[in-house]
């Protein structure tokens, strides 16, 4: 889907512990703030970076940054 020129992304957010569907960041600093505010924060972002530098689009390093915390918290539980 797109809105106003923008793509619809559905991903997992790390900082809410919830899935959602929502306007695709278009920037790095739009992707950050997505994943400000939260205790893990720098962790969210840590890996945001890496994925960035590894040559993944915008979009792309925060579905999949998402998706790597949501595969930890799922270790976590089964670990319990």
């Amino acid at each position: 889907m797109r809105f106003e020129g923008r793509r619809q992304m559905h991903w997992y957010n790390p900082k809410t512990r919830s899935t959602e569907t929502r306007l695709a960041p278009q920037t790095d600093a739009e992707a950050r703030e997505l994943l400000d505010g939260n205790l893990d924060t720098e962790a969210f972002v840590t890996e945001y970076e890496r994925l960035r530098k590894s040559g993944m689009n915008v979009e792309q390093a925060l579905i999949f940054t998402g998706h790597e915390f949501r595969l930890r918290q799922l270790e976590l539980r089964v670990a319990r």
